[in-house]
């Protein structure tokens, strides 16, 4: 990100931060869900739909997330080998603990943060450390495309948005409806990415684990209505 959580001069406006860690390519990783091992190492139709349905804003109970996690079996490199990233992506979002742990202590309103294990190719070997699933169905509604100029809107017929190529910070303006409720949340008309609280993008750059999350700051420049 090009601006830090808790740097911004107390006389600028206030801030909210879209968080882009779970969908850049660089923290996509080749886990395979126990689940695929039975099925010809193919993801079976309803641990799919939950993929779509958690990356896309809606709210899971923990029996619709899988057991486990392994590498895929076609996966040169091995998602066991790589370093593993704060928050990451494999059609499901997860999170390492240090994250968790700062999450544990902010609003998640209607989320919740589901343990679960990566395993060695071996599926006996447990990799180091704690993953999380991170399920959370929030949403609000108070993005300003008048005042953002620099989105794209995704479909001519429909009202939703995402970021242009190569984002920068203060390129999506929002009302102050985005400052009340949880502090991890989806926008309702912007696709792919979601949003945390100002108080808890800074928690975890104090925790050191803001660097995997790819924060982009996003102004909150006028109150509901205006």
């Amino acid at each position: 990100m090009t601006a830090y959580p808790g740097t911004a001069n107390k006389t600028e406006p206030s801030c909210i931060w879209l968080v882009q860690g779970h969908y850049l390519p660089e923290n996509s990783r080749g886990w395979r869900p126990f689940e695929a091992y039975e099925h010809d190492d193919r993801s079976p139709a309803n641990v799919v739909e939950a993929m779509r349905l958690t990356t896309t804003g809606h709210f899971l109970p923990r029996e619709r997330f899988p057991t486990a996690n392994y590498p895929r079996k076609d996966d040169d490199q091995g998602a066991h080998r790589k370093r593993i990233p704060q928050i990451f992506c494999n059609g499901f979002i997860f999170v390492s603990k240090e994250s968790a742990d700062v999450l544990r202590h902010f609003d998640l309103g209607k989320g919740a943060l589901y343990p679960t294990r990566l395993w060695y190719p071996d599926r006996v070997t447990p990799v180091p450390g704690e993953y999380f699933y991170l399920s959370q169905g929030n949403r609000k509604n108070a993005f300003l495309p008048e005042r953002s100029p620099n989105a794209r809107k995704v479909y001519k017929s429909q009202d939703l948005w995402t970021l242009m190529p190569n984002p920068e910070d203060d390129q999506l303006a929002f009302s102050d409806v985005a400052l009340e409720g949880p502090d991890i949340w989806w926008d309702e008309r912007i696709m792919l990415y979601f949003f945390i609280s100002d108080r808890l993008a800074q928690a975890l750059e104090q925790a050191g684990t803001a660097r995997d999350w790819h924060f982009l700051r996003c102004p909150v420049v006028a109150k509901r209505g205006e």
